[in-house]
């Protein structure tokens, strides 16, 4: 499956009197995302406006935002709890995330490296040092790392990746 666009966060706060936004990166934020020039506002019921990033700069663990568009306070509080997509397509390949993104791979069929299908991702466990993937196979649920030693392929065309677990994980259920 390919993703055309990725939520990269959330707007979450109007920042000062010069129409600036807080955003709180979401788990498909990549720091590259930020210096794609239009990206997309997306309201919680679903309005679209077309912006971009004119200035930025890192605040704790989230991203002080001015964009295009969004001018003094009071348009700044009218965005927040908008979403900030970003479209992959138009990325040059050195604003593109190095790894797959999480949103890219849900659903990703799951094979051994013989091609015996053992199951599809359901959902994805974030953690701060890795990510767990959970498959599911006929109505079972187990978890395998998302490290390389165990995913040694992904295939974002195809829809499908490679597995070569050690003895043993995929006999533990979730």
């Amino acid at each position: 499956m390919i993703t055309e666009a990725v939520t990269i966060g959330s707007i979450v706060k109007a920042v000062g009197l010069k129409g600036e936004v807080k955003l709180l990166p979401g788990p498909d934020f990549w720091p590259g995302a930020l210096q794609a020039h239009d990206m997309d506002l997306v309201s919680k019921e679903g309005a679209r406006k077309r912006v971009h990033v004119e200035k930025r700069r890192a605040k704790g663990m989230t991203f002080i935002l001015k964009l295009s568009d969004v001018q003094g306070i009071d348009e700044a509080e009218s965005v927040v709890g908008s979403d900030l997509v970003v479209s992959l397509e138009g990325l040059a390949p050195e604003q593109l995330p190095e790894a797959p993104l999480p949103c890219q791979l849900m659903d990703l069929e799951a094979r051994l490296p013989n091609g015996e299908v053992i199951g599809g991702v359901v959902d994805i466990l974030l953690g701060t040092d890795q990510q767990c993937l959970v498959l599911e196979r006929a109505g079972e649920r187990f978890l395998v790392p998302n490290v390389p030693d165990v995913v040694v392929r992904i295939d974002l065309p195809g829809g499908f990746m490679v597995l070569d677990p050690p003895e043993g994980l995929l006999d533990l259920r979730w």
